[in-house]
């Protein structure tokens, strides 16, 4: 007679993302994303943002007191900047070969050489130093400052603060546009936030209608719109002008990043119960939901190769807990992080 399974086990099993790879969905049609695959990380378990050099091939992710850098075609981590004190994000700039990290546990963004990953220099910022994305158009790296409701910028050659912004609200991630103007999400308050690069000066607070703890931003540069990943799960598209909301679509619960493909004119919510919402952009400020690809449990961040529209999502190896004597309290945890690669088949 076959041996019982435990309820805990077939529990796990059920789980989206749970255990072994993801089956790309069948049949294929335009727009489908096959698994390709994952890779190891390295512990410990917790990561952050993401963020691709596309002209290197490159992917950063926060990885607790490192970041750690990835190989995008051989698959595998090639070294790691650090250390940090609880790393969060990455901003690249590839044209003057520095990138710059965010150290939130020492208030610090870390100046670093792409080259051979070298801290160059530790330039103080702030309490909780969280999100941060470096404009290619202004040359200046956008520090949000969680615990100080504050933007502080700082110029990329220089490593030297220009302007440090009071907003109204804890500031979550950061999108720019190229054209002078930063956009951040104020996650405490459910607003969105407009401010001016050169003079540092706060334009517009405009409410995020039916979104609820903004995270994930980011801006499609091809149509000149932005996408807010809310913590009722929700994608607000928003009109960066006049700050008004287009639509509100629906995604999945537990969402920390927005992913933009512009050539193909798709918007990316990676959800943290192992769901990836795609969103289509149409003509006229048409938006829709095109299909939930399933992915893993705890995938709710990563980020885009904007060259090949490949996919990186970060999650964790999925450790039960609690034993096999106690399946009503069944717990998880998380190992190793690891990086889920999803590639169009357009």
């Amino acid at each position: 007679m076959p041996r019982p399974v435990p309820l805990w086990l077939l529990i796990a099993g059920l789980l989206p993302g749970a255990g072994g790879a993801v089956a790309a969905p069948t049949p294929h049609v335009a727009g489908d994303y096959v698994y390709e695959g994952s890779f190891d990380v390295g512990g410990p378990a917790a990561w952050d943002y993401a963020s691709f050099d596309a002209a290197r091939g490159r992917l950063y992710i926060g990885h607790r007191d490192t970041i750690s850098a990835i190989d995008a075609a051989a698959r595998k981590l090639m070294g790691q900047v650090g250390p940090l004190d609880g790393a969060h994000g990455i901003g690249i700039d590839a044209a003057l070969g520095r990138g710059f990290a965010t150290s939130g546990g020492d208030g610090t963004l870390k100046e670093f050489d792409l080259a051979d990953l070298h801290v160059i220099k530790s330039i103080p910022v702030g309490a909780d130093a969280d999100g941060v994305t470096f404009d290619a158009g202004t040359g200046v790296v956008i520090v949000a400052l969680g615990d100080g409701d504050k933007l502080v910028l700082v110029d990329a050659a220089s490593a030297a603060i220009t302007h440090q912004v009071d907003l109204p609200g804890a500031p979550e991630f950061v999108a720019a546009d190229g054209h002078g103007k930063a956009f951040v999400n104020l996650t405490s308050t459910n607003q969105l936030a407009r401010v001016d690069i050169a003079s540092g000066k706060l334009e517009a607070v405009w409410t995020l209608t039916g979104c609820k703890g903004p995270h994930g931003l980011a801006y499609d540069h091809h149509t000149r719109r932005l996408f807010s990943g809310c913590g009722n799960a929700v994608v607000d598209a928003v009109d960066p002008a006049s700050g008004r909301v287009l639509a509100t679509l629906p995604a999945g619960p537990r969402n920390d990043a927005i992913l933009v493909d512009e050539r193909r004119g798709r918007v990316f919510c990676p959800n943290g119960d192992g769901t990836l919402t795609e969103i289509g952009e149409g003509p006229h400020d048409a938006f829709a939901v095109l299909r939930t690809i399933p992915t893993f449990l705890g995938a709710r961040s990563g980020a885009i190769d904007p060259a090949t529209g490949m996919l990186y999502l970060t999650y964790g190896d999925i450790q039960i807990t609690t034993g096999p004597r106690d399946p009503g309290g069944v717990r998880f945890g998380w190992d190793a992080a690891k990086v889920a690669i999803f590639a169009p088949n357009d």
